[in-house]
């Protein structure tokens, strides 16, 4: 099961989970991170740096809650750096018993029995190294990425698996153990196949100060109640940068132990230790830089890191009367867990780099922005599916300027950019050419200095977009159809303007076209009813004349047959 989620978020040319992850287990995909959980350690980094709060850890307090329904005897094993969560430890014990649990131990105890081993180990390997088995974040990091040390590693359980086992060996197999702490990777040990069954949920302090807060507990109002067992005060120091050696002993010993605490400096000795440099020493790890003190589920104190050491060495040191845990199994194997990962050859590499326009090592600028350290890196991450070419934030830039400007220089429509105050911003070529301007000589002026364009007042004066509206700017013997926008988030006005001076020329002339034709067909008209006319008068006299005639003709042969 998932220790750490992702939430969909806006995380879109961020990747700071990426530049802060130390072993580079986030993947990008559609713009959205993604935890790879076989190569990720744990250790809570990108919880802390997620700007969009976009990443979650597992919550398990309705598991413990169901087994305390179920009838289950709950019995927690709290970290010593709980110390800090409270001024009087004993209400921080008294308030988790009032949530339902019915014994409340130190796991301290737990690492007494481990610090001991640890010395029996030394002792017996004292040519070989050994580095603590405490930490499951170092636990993983050895495992899942530099498997050469694994055989360093004590084979040792942690404080947790200890006191689990010791707890279950106590009180019989059926009792729900709950491990509370700072820490996230315990989740995840806790659900070990070599150990699972030993720690039954494992809570952080944040999920317990939640817890209090629905169940309406308040601290400071408990009565102090006190632990339902006792451990050695040098077991307390476990969560402090040289807690385990103190615990042992041999915090003095400045020759064959060391202590190391942050993932940098735990990788960083890692690779000392593979290349030989490194011989027959204890060296403490711990993944969190200040150790579980400063661990990602740890709340913030007052006084911080120095002020829970302070209230962590004032608890330490006083007396406990020691109660020895039984004889339980303190030995752990640990395996070569890395991921199989393919590894790109140098052909495939430059085909990756060619995609991103980079030719010549001129362009790998090695910025660091898309997560990863070099252009390379980059490559190999691309190659292997963890990465997409987008992320490289050069590229994108340099491919959208190309764009952009492709899109300004080409476009037969002038595009002006004008701010808030009216000032001109950007003012591409057929601007240029329109207005009969260069960009340098507007660049920064008023644009009804330069332009006959007043319609930027009417769109912020009525919050209203002027759509293909048509403008003369007779000062430059042109007509145009202009659209102005507001981008409001940017502070600007962008305005394209496409020059419609011949379409409007050409429409007047088929305006007087067609005014010309209409008065010569008018002229033809008149004309051909005048020719009309005329042949109709001539053919009226000629009918007339006709008819007298024949009237005359007629009369005459009348008047001769009669005689």
């Amino acid at each position: 099961m998932s220790v750490i989620k992702f939430l969909k978020a806006n995380c879109k040319n961020c990747y700071k989970c990426v530049r802060s992850c130390p072993v580079k287990s986030i993947k990008i995909k559609d713009y959205q991170a993604e935890i790879m959980e076989d190569s990720c350690i744990m250790c809570g980094t990108c919880l802390q740096v997620c700007p969009q709060n976009a990443k979650h850890i597992r919550d398990d307090i309705d598991i413990v809650k169901g087994f305390m329904e179920d009838g289950y005897t709950v019995i927690a094993s709290l970290a010593p750096s709980f110390v800090t969560l409270c001024e009087k430890p004993g209400k921080i014990i008294a308030a988790i018993k009032s949530l339902g649990f019915q014994y409340v131990e130190e796991t301290a105890v737990g690492a007494s029995a481990v610090s001991k081993k640890y010395n029996q180990l030394m002792t017996v390997k004292s040519e070989a190294n050994m580095i603590s088995s405490c930490c499951p974040t170092i636990v993983e990091l050895i495992q899942r990425h530099y498997p050469q040390a694994v055989d360093q590693l004590a084979a040792v359980v942690s404080p947790m698996i200890a006191h689990g086992r010791a707890i279950k060996k106590e009180r019989g197999q059926n009792v729900k153990v709950v491990f509370i702490g700072p820490c996230i990777s315990k989740k995840w040990e806790a659900s070990d196949p070599q150990t699972e069954g030993v720690i039954d949920a494992a809570l952080t302090f944040e999920e317990l100060i939640n817890w209090f807060e629905k169940a309406n507990i308040q601290i400071d109002h408990m009565k102090e109640a006190s632990f339902d067992n006792k451990t050695p005060g040098s077991s307390r120091f476990y969560p402090m940068p040289g807690g385990i050696l103190r615990s042992m002993g041999v915090e003095n010993d400045i020759k064959n132990y060391y202590s190391i605490d942050g993932i940098e400096d735990c990788i960083s000795t890692i690779d000392s230790i593979i290349n030989g440099e490194v011989k027959g020493t204890f060296i403490e790890m711990s993944g969190c830089k200040g150790g579980c003190l400063n661990g990602p589920a740890m709340p913030k104190g007052k006084g911080g890191t120095i002020g829970s050491k302070v209230k962590l060495v004032k608890y330490a040191d006083e007396k406990q009367g020691e109660k020895e845990i039984k004889v339980i199994k303190m030995e752990k194997e640990f395996f070569d867990r890395m991921p199989n990962q393919d590894i790109p050859n140098e052909e495939q590499i430059n085909q990756i780099f060619q995609k991103l326009g980079k030719y010549d090592k001129d362009k790998e600028f090695n910025c660091g922005a898309c997560g990863y350290s070099s252009c390379r890196e980059k490559a190999i991450a691309v190659f292997q599916g963890k990465a997409e070419l987008y992320m490289c934030i050069p590229y994108m830039k340099e491919r959208a300027e190309s764009l952009s400007n492709t899109v300004l220089s080409s476009t037969p429509n002038a595009i002006i950019a004008v701010s808030d105050h009216y000032e001109i911003q950007e003012f591409n070529p057929a601007a240029e050419q329109m207005f009969h301007l260069k960009k340098y000589q507007v660049i920064g002026k008023n644009i009804f200095e330069t332009t006959e364009i007043d319609d930027f007042l009417y769109v912020k004066e009525f919050n209203r977009e002027v759509i293909d509206k048509k403008i003369i700017l007779s000062k430059f013997n042109k007509v145009g159809e202009i659209t102005i926008l507001h981008i409001k988030e940017k502070g600007i006005f962008l305005a394209l303007i496409k020059d419609i001076t011949e379409t409007e020329n050409e429409k007047e002339k088929l305006k007087a076209m067609k005014t010309e034709t209409m008065k010569m067909a008018q002229q033809v008209i008149d004309k051909q009813m005048y020719v009309a006319q005329q042949i109709a008068g001539l053919l009226g006299e000629t009918t007339a004349e006709t008819k007298v005639t024949l009237t005359k003709l007629k009369t005459i042969m009348t008047t001769h047959e009669e005689s």
